[in-house]
């Protein structure tokens, strides 16, 4: 795939990476009018990520994947982020051919299929030669869920509302998280569906939250987080939660479960502890994955598809 090409002024195929969310604390805080519920969180971008090559053809959409159980359809939020440009476009948008190597599990509270989204948005508004400001593609990004525009804007944020209201928080410290993924996805309605909002915590620590970490406080970081949805989770897969007892056991600053599971992952501000961790938790029947967290886009895309 020639990603330079020397005959057109802009490139006509691109290769880059999409990567996982983990969440650094989550509040719900309600019930909303709309069905969905009110929360607050800590967002965090971390290195686990897929891969997406994009190459510009005439026209008509082509995805395909190395992973036999997602779709290549509509059903699939990078078809849905690539009819969205074209809706709102029309006369600007081409074709695309997407490639797409699963490395971020389904269904594990990491975000990856948001993360996709967002990185064909930016994909895409180059090869279409679209020059769309970043501020209208997360206008576009907003109508395909509330994850997708986090993913537009910072590699930590905080998320509010529905998660769409984001304050991004500029966290330049460098630490590694150890992810466990148990090997099955949760469903993120049936979580909710059974989450208790009597029994949550009402109180708001996710600024204090946002201090521990733009003061590299990690232990205080670990200590302090909460998932309102870990109760929901552990009642039903007491394995997840001997998960997190082992990441805790482990040597990790803390250990939380990601948004509505089933990922859990433990903080580690020292490399080689983290190193140590994986190799005793490794022989496990689950899968880990050692990340460390993104401090800037660059890491992740092309120049040009940040150049907007």
């Amino acid at each position: 795939m020639t990603t330079y090409p020397s005959t057109t002024t802009f490139p006509v195929a691109l290769a880059f990476k999409t990567p996982a969310k983990i969440n650094l604390g989550l509040h719900i805080l309600g019930k909303r009018e709309d069905g969905f519920h009110e929360l607050e969180t800590l967002l965090q971008m971390v290195s686990w990520c897929d891969e997406i090559q994009i190459e510009c053809i005439a026209d008509g959409l082509e995805l395909t994947c190395d992973h036999p159980d997602i779709p290549n359809d509509d059903g699939n939020l990078i078809i849905k982020a690539a009819r969205l440009l074209q809706t709102h476009f029309p006369k600007r948008c081409k074709g695309a051919r997407i490639h797409l190597k699963k490395n971020i599990p389904h269904g594990a509270g990491l975000g990856g299929g948001s993360g996709n989204a967002a990185g064909i948005l930016l994909g895409l508004n180059v090869l279409w030669n679209l020059k769309l400001p970043r501020e209208d593609l997360i206008l576009v990004a907003s109508e395909l869920g509330s994850d997708v525009p986090f993913f537009l804007l910072s590699p930590c944020a905080i998320g509010k509302g529905r998660g769409e209201i984001l304050e991004p928080i500029n966290s330049p410290a460098k630490f590694y998280i150890l992810m466990v993924y148990p090997g099955f996805p949760l469903s993120t309605t049936r979580v909710y569906g059974n989450l208790n909002l009597k029994l949550t915590k009402q109180k708001n620590n996710i600024s204090i939250l946002k201090n521990f970490l733009l003061r590299s406080e990690f232990a205080q970081l670990g200590a302090a987080w909460v998932n309102d949805l870990e109760p929901v989770v552990f009642r039903e897969y007491p394995e997840i939660f001997a998960i997190k007892k082992r990441i805790l056991a482990s040597g990790a600053k803390g250990a939380l479960l990601s948004g509505s599971g089933s990922t859990v992952f433990g903080l580690f501000d020292n490399l080689e502890t983290a190193k140590t961790a994986y190799a005793r938790l490794k022989d496990e029947k689950f899968s880990l994955f050692l990340a460390e967290n993104i401090v800037n886009l660059s890491e992740l895309y092309p120049e040009e598809m940040l150049a907007h």
